[in-house]
């Protein structure tokens, strides 16, 4: 039996890159995403017993409860959940006194609220790790930026997030990983970036199939990640 992976936001960007990846490695993948994407769907075309479609917004309680009721109806098990699902709504990045705060709320919800709601409908099914896709923007002691306000504030409270779900679920043998996919390029990250989305997606698999421990860090880098030695 293969292992299974469960991947949000997964209809384009890194989402869909990630699902590419991991069904080429023998992965049977469930998709989660707001809409079913053209590329998405050709992918199923080429791995239709091993990619599983869900359509449903990351926010939206009840259609994640219908997902879940879906799993447990066909005795599914998770070895991996990727909470890749983000927004960065704030482009381009105003200054304090243009700050539109429904999106900074917004940004809030997807970003840092709706990985605790997706773990909280699928958490009964997960069996290894726990991965929530973050960013070198969420850090204090490393910020250079004077803007981005919503974007980097929501990725800070995901990886403590990340931190407290690892105090909790470590009794249970469960890695959480919050992991820096790099700067590549998309429509978040823009055309300047040096890798594309499906280089970020190989270097995040790697990082995600190491053998971590418990007692390894929360956040890593997907780019140093493949050359620690714990």
């Amino acid at each position: 039996m293969s292992s299974t992976v469960l991947i949000t936001g997964s209809n384009r960007g890194l989402g869909l890159y990630l699902v590419k990846e991991f069904l080429e490695h023998n992965f049977t993948v469930y998709s989660i995403s707001r809409t079913l994407s053209d590329s998405l769907q050709n992918l199923k075309e080429s791995y239709d017993e091993e990619m599983i479609l869900y359509e449903a917004d990351v926010t939206d309680s009840s259609g994640l409860g219908e997902i879940a009721e879906d799993f447990s109806h066909q005795g599914c098990t998770i070895d991996i959940l990727i909470n890749n699902a983000a927004v960065h709504l704030e482009q381009p990045a105003p200054d304090i006194g243009d700050l539109d705060f429904k999106k900074i709320m917004r940004t809030f919800e997807v970003n840092s609220v709706a990985p605790l709601m997706v773990l909280q409908h699928f958490y009964p099914f997960i069996t290894k790790k726990i991965i929530n896709i973050s960013s070198e923007a969420g850090s204090i002691a490393n910020c250079w930026r004077k803007r981005e306000y919503g974007y980097c504030m929501s990725k800070a409270a995901l990886n403590m997030a990340s931190k407290i779900l690892q105090n909790r679920l470590e009794e249970e043998g469960l890695k959480v990983l919050a992991v820096h996919p790099q700067w590549f390029r998309s429509d978040m990250g823009g055309s300047e970036a040096p890798i594309t989305p499906a280089e970020a997606a190989a270097y995040v698999r790697k990082t995600i199939l190491k053998d971590w421990s418990l007692e390894d860090p929360i956040f890593v880098d997907s780019k140093t990640a493949d050359k620690l030695d714990w």
